[in-house]
């Protein structure tokens, strides 16, 4: 298969470059581009590394003064006299020493028990979880990062960014950068590659089949348009970075967070960065019998590292030390007993690492108690994960709190002290109107749209297609105080997925519609 064959039948994975479906996808690049504008986010990037598998928290970072841990772990515990101490009681993994000079110089703050009510010990469902910020027995189909980004950029998909809103390092695309209104964000592993495999391609103009897999087929036609289209800009601005001013791990996850490194260097506006780095689901030889500073685990940490401090120090020495922050986070942690392999099984609550001069550095929250632990034997959870989000949302990227709630699911979280205190809102709740979802939806017929106006003020209200074209103006002009349900007959309608925006004199917001 040629490289345009490929664009064309966009099989899901090919050459590291993914096109992610979700629920629908991103509409094509030409039409309405705005430029992508980072102080919409007070100037600041977030990047988050993803430890898939489930992180011994234990392990991370060690009571290694509470004899409980050795009793419970009497072959896999990290000897006291190797731990790297942080405070009199807690100590880092000896392999963790280049994180641990970070924690010195203020530039880390470890969140303690993390994790969330009634946990969920599956690695799917549980990362789902954290991708979409939704409770334990609560299923969404959007990523939290992908609600901020449509909360960010209102006008998305119908006006779309000349940069991407989001990138993740890798093959598959996650559910964290996806929305109600497609992906916000490209997937691949190389700009060079990602820019070569597609450039002079052009997207099948052959006439679409009436059918099913005929609303597939334009589907991925558009995903094709949008991935042509940013490659170029991904190229352009990479080639613009100075390489190799620092010097990396020769690892894949220190090659990630070096590619993420040079494309903010190169002067790429995209506010978010998803990589990963798997292999953390230790059930069996976590650690080398009798050499605890080794083994399978603490090669993890030794990575996960390495690869942060590089990134650190990288985004430093290029003068972006105060506008870059690194997470990481995993889907849940271990069991506080050894298991019978040299391992540790699925647990719950455990550490996660926040990294940049933008931190207060420190430990947060509680040591764990090994003493009162849940049923199943896990650590009890002291913070929820989204009172985490809900910290990088409001005191790193300058989020209203209202707009904050309703970005984590229309559930109000308290923040953890984490964060210098940023200096303003940059994102708050649009006073003057609102468009809300349509009822029923999907919908096979009827459905209705409403909308309430503040203010007097000029309004459009119109359909799109999933191209950005205009099919029907609804409502046009002026507009009093005021709360309106326009009914919409769509019986006529080829099933699809359809776009309505509320454009306003002062903003504008967009809403999915699904025809069944």
């Amino acid at each position: 298969m040629n490289r345009k064959e490929f664009i064309q039948q966009l099989s899901l994975i090919s050459g590291g470059v993914a096109f992610g479906m979700g629920n629908m996808p991103v509409k094509a690049f030409a039409h309405n581009p705005f430029a992508l504008n980072l102080e919409a986010t007070n100037g600041k990037i977030f990047v988050l590394v993803q430890l898939s598998g489930g992180n011994d928290g234990l392990n991370t970072v060690v009571p290694y003064e509470n004899p409980l841990y050795y009793n419970k772990r009497a072959n896999i515990a990290i000897k006291k006299e190797s731990v790297l101490p942080l405070t009199s009681q807690m100590g880092l993994n000896p392999a963790m020493s280049a994180l641990k000079a970070l924690y010195d110089n203020g530039k880390m703050s470890i969140v303690q028990n993390v994790g969330y009510p009634s946990p969920n010990r599956s690695h799917f469902r549980s990362t789902d979880i954290w991708l979409t910020a939704s409770d334990a027995n609560e299923v969404l189909d959007e990523g939290w990062v992908g609600r901020y980004l449509t909360q960010l950029y209102p006008g998305f998909p119908i006006q779309i960014p000349d940069q991407p809103m989001a990138i993740q390092l890798g093959a598959v695309e996650s559910l964290l950068i996806q929305s109600d209104l497609g992906s916000t964000g490209v997937v691949f592993n190389d700009p060079n590659n990602f820019y070569n495999l597609v450039k002079g391609t052009s997207v099948d103009t052959d006439p679409i089949p009436n059918t099913l897999a005929g609303e597939e087929l334009k589907f991925m036609r558009q995903i094709a348009s949008q991935s042509v289209a940013y490659s170029d800009i991904i190229k352009k601005k990479w080639d613009n970075a100075t390489k190799n001013v620092t010097s990396f791990p020769n690892t894949n996850l220190g090659t990630q967070l070096k590619i993420v490194g040079e494309l903010i260097s190169g002067g790429l506006q995209t506010p978010f960065y998803l990589t990963t780095i798997g292999g953390f689901d230790t059930h069996a030889n976590q650690v080398v019998a009798n050499a605890t500073t080794t083994g399978t685990h603490a090669n993890l940490l030794k990575t996960v590292s390495e690869a942060v401090a590089a990134f650190q120090k990288d985004m430093t020495k290029r003068g972006l030390g105060d506008k870059v922050v690194v997470m990481t986070f995993s889907e849940f942690g271990r069991r506080v007993t050894q298991n019978g392999t040299m391992g540790t099984d699925h647990g719950s609550a455990a550490p996660l690492f926040v990294v940049g001069n933008s931190v207060l550095g420190g430990l947060v929250g509680k040591n764990p108690v090994l003493s009162d632990v849940d049923n199943n034997g896990d650590i009890k959870y002291e913070f929820d994960f989204r009172q985490v989000y809900t910290s990088v949302l409001q005191d790193y990227l300058g989020v209203e709190r209202a707009m904050a709630t309703t970005i984590m699911g229309n559930k109000e979280f308290k923040t953890v002290p984490i964060f210098k205190p940023v200096p303003d809102t940059t994102l708050a709740t649009n006073p003057d109107f609102n468009l809300e979802q349509n009822f029923p939806n999907p919908f096979t017929d009827l459905t209705r749209i409403t909308y309430t106006i503040n203010k007097q003020m000029y309004i459009k209200l119109a359909l799109y297609d999933l191209m950005g074209r205009e099919i029907e103006v609804l409502r046009e002009g002026m507009a009093q105080n005021g709360s309106y349900t326009l009914p919409i007959n769509g019986l006529h309608w080829t099933p699809g997925y359809y776009l309505c925006m509320l454009r306003c004199d002062t903003g504008q917001k967009v809403i999915r519609l699904v025809k069944m």
